[in-house]
This record gives C-alpha cells, sequence and structure tokens, in this order.
C-alpha cells in the first residue's frame, strides 16, 4: 500500500491593506525571508514571481525552510 502525500504549497502571497502584497510561508503564517529580508510590500508580479520560486526550493513536506 502506497502512502499520499498532501500537494500543498509551501508559500503564497496576500494582499496587505496597503494595496501591496505580502508573500508569506502557509505553514507559520509568517512572511518568507530571503537573505535577511522579508517579503513584503511587493507588487502583485514580483509577488507571484517570488511565491513560484520559493516553492520550486522550499518543498510543502517541510525538507527545507526559509526562517
Amino acid at each position: 500500500m502506497s502512502r499520499l502525500r498532501l500537494a500543498t504549497s509551501r508559500h503564497a502571497r496576500r494582499l496587505d491593506m496597503d494595496g501591496t502584497w505580502t508573500v508569506f510561508d502557509a505553514f507559520t503564517g509568517r512572511p518568507a525571508e530571503v537573505g535577511s529580508r522579508q517579503t513584503t510590500g511587493m507588487r502583485v508580479r514580483d509577488a507571484e514571481e517570488m511565491v513560484a520560486i520559493l516553492n520550486r526550493v522550499h518543498h510543502a513536506d517541510g525538507s527545507s525552510t526559509v526562517h
């Protein structure tokens, strides 16, 4: 019998009240960090690109983390 793995994206984006976007860790709810920078105050296109990049690098199974 094989195990089923839930395919959940690790990172997502959310619209902030000031009209900018934040890329966040879906497991912790905290803004993602790239280097020493948080991914807040972004334009939508930049946030979409960052989500795609982070989800390729950091897997939903927790085998890698940004924090």
